[in-house]
């Protein structure tokens, strides 16, 4: 039987378990790694079928959060990223007592657009299934590029990141995709994410184009008790366009929490 791995650095005291977005792998943290491990213990985590997990079966949200459950240590801190942001919210709210905090980076507890609902048309969704599936490396490429400033030193880091996520080992099958697909178009959290009791804290980019920014507005009301910070110039990757800024809002954020 295949076993579940994951990446572990840093000696801080507090466990900080860390979910990438939809049919990527940890090495998206790169810029932000050596910093947050000064001060945590990291956890970094690659869904089944994806990097260091590319063997095993994808699973859907209820599989993936027992996975969680069983092989987390207890008292950590979620920080997920898009996709990532929606699984680290489920598993907050099915396991309040083994979450210290909850950190959700340019996501959102649905991500269809609604008539009362920001978010991304169903149709743009699907599009970019097939761009992945068709033309994986070139679509991961143009969408980093798309979401980080053109700066120079922003695109020299797109160039070490494209060469750190290069290769075939990186990208995931088809089933891999279809999953988190699902799990975007079908889980929504509307109703239940005001039940989150554990330290919020919410980060979005002004330029995103996946979670439009107006979403922190209708988490503010539904969330009260959660923080809310948006990002200018960012887009749906802070933690690579502004990773000074985005590692000292986590740090700030948690030294005033825990």
């Amino acid at each position: 039987m295949k076993k579940f791995t994951w990446k572990v650095l840093g000696n801080g005291k507090n466990n900080l378990i860390i979910l990438n977005g939809w049919g990527m792998n940890y090495k998206i943290w790169f810029f932000i790694i050596q910093e947050l491990s000064s001060y945590f213990r990291l956890h970094l985590i690659d869904l089944p079928g994806i990097g260091i997990n590319k063997n095993l079966n994808p699973t859907n949200m209820q599989k993936t959060i027992e996975i969680l459950n069983f092989c987390m240590p207890k008292n950590s801190i979620y920080l997920g990223w898009s996709l990532g942001g929606l699984i680290a919210t489920n598993f907050a709210l099915l396991h309040p007592k083994k979450t210290l905090g909850l950190i959700s980076v340019s996501s959102s507890p649905y991500f269809i657009k609604q008539k009362n609902w920001p978010g991304i048309e169903k149709r743009d969704l699907y599009h970019i299934y097939n761009n992945l599936l068709n033309q994986y490396q070139k679509t991961i490429n143009n969408f980093l590029f798309f979401q980080t400033s053109q700066e120079r030193k922003h695109l020299q880091d797109l160039k070490t990141l494209k060469t750190i996520l290069s290769g075939e080992n990186h990208i995931p099958n088809q089933t891999t995709l279809k999953k988190g697909l699902e799990i975007l178009l079908s889980v929504d959290l509307r109703c239940t994410v005001s039940m989150i009791k554990v330290p919020f804290l919410r980060i979005y980019g002004t330029l995103d184009t996946l979670v439009p920014k107006k979403i922190s507005s209708f988490m503010d009301l539904i969330c009260p008790k959660s923080t809310s910070i948006i990002i200018e110039k960012a887009g749906h990757t802070p933690f690579i366009s502004h990773k000074k800024e985005f590692c000292s809002i986590l740090l700030e954020y948690f030294s005033k929490q825990i």
